[in-house]
């Protein structure tokens, strides 16, 4: 079971690196490419996720 979690998160990660747009070597600070990009809305519900997969294991 845990092998599983480590694979999905790698795989997870994976994807978030995959989906990173082009870095400009412009004076714009990370945090406001991050609040423009998708990856906001993915980062959400990967933490989503986790919670959910921490309450259940709680909860058993």
């Amino acid at each position: 079971m845990k092998e599983k979690l480590i694979v999905t998160f790698l795989a997870l990660a994976l994807l978030v690196f995959s989906v990173v747009d082009r870095v400009y070597a412009i004076e714009e600070s990370v945090v406001n490419q991050f609040l423009g990009s998708p990856l906001l809305a993915l980062t959400a519900i990967i933490i989503a996720d986790v919670i959910a997969f921490i309450y259940r294991k709680i909860k058993k």
